[in-house]
């Protein structure tokens, strides 16, 4: 059993985007799945990508707004949100809180932008 506490939890920014690594491969706490906790700035516009395995939202405060197929939706708390995998997407906060949300994916899938660049893995989820 592995217990990782917030305090000692490593963390990545990006701009308006803030990931903290729970569980991965690479820290060797997990072997299968890769987890962290998602905080988007208010106000943050989301970056298309698509992913080459499935990943799981679960919202824990705030709101997001996802686009995926043409479609805007708003998902809270109390929601889960699966995106397919190889479909493009993007989220971001339009509101005046912060969203959290805890983000699960499976060991070995990798991003890519929608506008080009080579698929890689995001540190957060090696």
């Amino acid at each position: 059993m592995t217990v990782t506490r917030a305090a000692d939890a490593p963390t990545w920014d990006l701009p308006g985007a803030h990931f903290t690594g729970l569980a991965s491969p690479s820290r060797g706490d997990s072997k299968d799945i890769s987890v962290w906790r998602l905080v988007l700035d208010p106000h943050t516009e989301g970056v298309e990508h698509h992913l080459t395995s499935s990943e799981i939202f679960t919202p824990l405060a705030g709101v997001a707004q996802v686009q995926i197929h043409g479609r805007t939706e708003t998902i809270g708390v109390g929601d889960a949100l699966v995106v397919p995998a190889d479909t493009a997407f993007s989220i971001g906060n339009p509101a005046d809180e912060a969203f959290e949300a805890i983000v699960c994916l499976p060991a070995g899938a990798q991003a890519a932008l929608t506008t080009g660049g080579e698929p890689f893995t995001p540190e957060w989820a090696a």
